[in-house]
């Protein structure tokens, strides 16, 4: 069975927080990876409202500085250290992302940090700044970031699965063979022999494919976000606006509902998200969700704390 990446949607405001949307942040599981998507105030707290353990956390990228998405940084790191978080937590982030821990994060900490390399102490924070390219890669997946336009230094991100071969463990099955380590031929894909009869690894193998999911949160609509969300499995996009104002949407350098469409349909995603959404649709949502199924037909508007498997 291929293995499941779980998005928990831990805040889908905006800038200004309602009693039901909080600022934005969304949590990535994927076998022993947490992956946290920027961190507005209050994210700790949704952690326990969603009833998971922040100190499971693995990475965490930011897509700029703006205050609404980086102020639950302070109280989440320190709960981090009072709980005892051992290694190295990597914070990404686009161009000038060490100062800017520096200046708005690092006062509010009591415990030691280091923005480069690991010291030896128990809990060392690493920040990355990043720009176009993989950011992190290993065996079973990789990021991506692309640079956005959002006024400030701002990047998207992608986390992608690599496609794997596996074994189909029914025929494997079917062939009722003795527990040996032939077994582990078949699983490389070679060819065993068992009482003269030959059997074929590469016949029971199957293809389980990538999964690609894109996270751009705030910017204006640009080249580098279609490109970055070609193909993708999920598309979580900010739609701060509605249609009607494109060009309040231009002046902040935020993405419309119509905007969010036309990335998704460009890029030919499979699936749509919406998220970051003015106070003005709090209570309205659907204004925004059927103004995109004009273009886009797969979308949803997640509410918070709201999780699925992809």
């Amino acid at each position: 069975m291929a293995e499941k990446i779980k998005l928990t949607f831990l805040g889908t405001g905006s800038a200004i927080p309602t009693a039901r949307r909080n600022h934005p942040a969304i949590y990535l599981q994927y076998k022993a990876e947490n992956i946290l998507i920027d961190c507005g105030e209050g994210t700790q707290r949704q952690f326990r409202k969603a009833k998971l353990n922040p100190c499971k956390i693995t990475k965490i990228l930011i897509s700029h500085w703006h205050s609404d998405h980086i102020l639950g940084l302070p109280g989440l790191l320190q709960t981090l250290n009072l709980n005892g978080y051992n290694g190295d937590l990597i914070i990404y982030g686009p161009k000038g992302s060490k100062t800017e821990f520096k200046e708005k994060i690092s006062p509010y900490l009591s415990f030691y940090w280091n923005t480069s390399k690991r010291q030896g102490n128990k809990f060392d924070i690493l920040v990355k700044e990043v720009s176009n390219g993989i950011v992190f890669e290993n065996n079973d997946f990789f990021i991506e970031s692309t640079e956005m336009n959002h006024g400030s230094p701002t990047v998207a991100y992608s986390f992608s699965t690599k496609e794997k071969n596996r074994l189909d463990k029914l025929k494997l099955a079917k062939l009722k063979l003795p527990n040996s380590p032939l077994i582990g031929e078949l699983i490389k894909g070679n060819t065993i022999e068992i009482n003269g009869k030959k059997i074929n690894g590469k016949k029971l193998m199957y293809a389980e494919p990538s999964k690609k999911i894109t996270f751009i949160i705030d910017t204006k609509i640009n080249d580098n976000a279609i490109t970055l969300a070609k193909g993708a499995d999920f598309l979580i996009s900010e739609a701060t606006h509605s249609a009607d104002e494109q060009e309040i949407a231009e002046k902040y350098s935020h993405l419309t509902s119509i905007d969010a469409a036309k990335i998704a349909k460009k890029a030919k995603v499979k699936k749509l998200a919406l998220i970051h959404l003015s106070q003005r649709y709090d209570m309205i949502p659907k204004i925004i969700l059927n103004e995109t199924k004009t273009i886009f037909s797969n979308v949803i508007v997640p509410e918070d704390l709201e999780s699925l498997e992809i």
